[in-house]
C-alpha cells in the first residue's frame, strides 16, 4: 500500500518496515500527487483532514493522527466514507506534564512561597495530559483539583464543575480539546470577563489549544498591568501569533509541550501499530533502534528534594527558558513557527524524566518521585 506520512512523525521507516511504500510530506498538507495515490495517511495536528482533502484522496482506507487531539480531523466524514481512523491519546501526556512542572518551577523561583501546600491548583480538563500535569504538581505538595464539567455530569467524583474555584486558584493549567458546540464549549473558555478577574499573584498556563484563551482579551488584560504570570505554548491562529501578546507573556513556546522524544515516538508507535492492525500485519521492530537510552547517572532522592535542587536538575535536562528565547528570536512569523516545530531540538532531543533513576529511602520519597515521573528505585541505604 501507499502510505503518505508527515515527515516529522519519527521512526516510521523502522516501525512500518514491510508494510508498504512510505511517501513523506513536509508542508502542512500533502501535495495533490501524493494524495491521489494514498491508501493510508498519517498526519499531525497541523494537517486538516476535511472534505477538501478527501476529495483529492479517493483511495484512502485509513487515516491516523499522531496526536491526542482530533479537532483537525473530520471524524464523522471519515466514518461516512468507511475510512478507519486512529490517533494517539496519552502518547505525549508525560511530556506535557513535565512542561507544566518546569513552567511552575520557574514561576516559584521568582516568588516567595511559605508553603507549597498553601497553593491551590486548578487543572482544567481531567484527561491524559491534565492528570499528568496534576499528579506532578500534587507531588510537590500542592492542593490540586480538576475542573471537567462533562465528566462531572457523568458522575465522576474526582472532578468538579465550579468555575469560581478555577478563576480563584493560584495556578490554572489548561488541558482541554478545542470545542465550539455542545453544552461545554472550550472555545474562548477564558474570555474577557474571566481574564479580568485574574491578578498578579496567579499563574495561567495554556498547553492545550490556543483558542481556549481569547488571545486579544488576554493582551488587553496584560496591558492593564498587575497581570498574572502567563505561560503559553499554544496560540490562537497559530502558526500566526499575536506579536504584541508575546511581549506580555512570561514564558512563550511554539506548541512544543508534547515534543519530547518519548512523546513523539510514542505517538508514532500508536499510529503505526493501528495501521499494521488495519492491514492485519504484526509489528516487528527493534525497540532500541526506535528509542535510544539516555544513560543519565543515577541520583539519590536527597539531591532533588528541595525546589531549588529540582529546578537546577530540570534546567540541566530541559531548560524551558531556552525554548522561550528561541521562540522570541525565530518563531514570530508563520514560517518561523512551523520551522521551529519541525526542527525542535533535533540535534539534542528533549528526553523525559523517566530516564533518570532516583534512589529512594522510604515510601514517601518513592511515591513522590514516582508521581514526578522519575524511574524510582527503593533502597535501604
Amino acid at each position: 500500500m501507499n502510505i503518505v506520512a508527515d515527515k516529522n512523525i519519527p521512526a516510521l521507516s523502522t516501525l512500518l518496515s514491510g508494510a508498504g511504500h512510505l511517501h513523506f510530506f513536509s508542508e502542512r498538507t500533502p501535495s495533490k500527487e501524493l494524495l491521489a495515490k494514498a491508501d493510508a495517511l498519517l498526519v499531525r495536528s497541523i494537517t486538516q483532514v476535511n472534505e477538501e482533502l478527501l476529495q483529492l484522496a479517493p483511495n484512502l482506507t485509513f487515516v491516523a493522527s499522531a496526536t491526542i487531539g482530533t479537532e483537525h480531523i473530520d471524524t464523522e466524514l471519515l466514518t461516512e466514507r468507511g475510512i478507519t481512523f486512529a490517533h494517539a491519546p496519552g502518547a505525549n501526556a508525560s511530556s506535557v506534564g513535565e512542561y507544566v512542572l518546569c513552567a511552575v518551577l520557574q514561576w516559584l523561583d521568582q516568588k516567595e512561597v511559605d508553603s507549597l501546600a498553601d497553593l491551590d491548583v486548578a487543572i482544567v480538563g481531567a484527561g491524559h495530559t491534565g492528570q499528568a500535569a496534576g499528579q506532578r504538581l500534587q507531588a510537590l505538595g500542592m492542593n490540586v483539583h480538576y475542573y471537567d464539567p462533562p465528566l462531572s455530569k457523568k458522575g465522576e467524583k474526582a472532578v468538579h464543575d465550579h468555575w469560581q474555584r478555577v478563576i480563584t486558584a493560584d495556578i490554572i493549567s489548561c488541558h482541554v480539546p478545542l470545542t465550539r458546540g455542545g453544552d461545554c464549549p472550550t472555545h474562548h473558555l477564558f474570555e474577557h470577563t474571566a481574564l479580568q478577574s485574574l491578578h498578579e499573584n496567579q499563574l495561567l498556563i495554556n498547553a492545550s489549544r490556543g483558542a481556549v484563551i481569547d488571545n486579544s482579551a488576554l493582551l488587553e488584560r496584560a496591558q492593564q498591568g498587575e497581570k498574572p504570570f502567563v505561560v503559553l505554548d499554544v496560540w490562537e491562529g497559530e502558526p500566526e501569533v499575536l506579536k504584541p501578546l508575546v511581549d506580555c507573556v512570561d514564558i512563550a513556546t511554539p506548541h512544543i509541550a508534547g515534543h519530547s522524544l518519548e512523546g513523539k515516538i510514542g505517538g508514532a508507535v500508536m499510529v503505526a501499530d493501528a495501521l499494521l492492525a488495519h492491514c492485519q500485519l504484526k509489528s516487528d521492530y527493534d525497540k532500541s533502534l526506535v528509542l535510544p537510552r539516555a544513560d543519565w547517572l543515577a541520583l539519590d532522592a536527597a539531591q532533588l528534594l528541595s525546589i531549588s535542587s529540582l529546578l537546577r536538575w530540570v534546567n540541566q535536562h530541559y531548560d524551558i527558558m531556552s525554548d522561550d528565547a528561541h521562540f522570541r528570536r525565530y518563531g514570530m512569523t508563520p514560517e518561523g513557527f512551523d520551522s521551529m516545530r519541525k526542527k525542535y531540538r533535533k540535534e539534542s532531543p528533549r528526553r523525559e524524566f523517566i530516564n533518570q533513576v532516583v534512589a529512594c529511602h522510604n515510601s514517601e520519597q518513592y511515591i513522590q518521585f514516582l508521581q514526578l515521573g522519575f524511574d524510582v528505585r527503593q533502597t535501604d541505604r
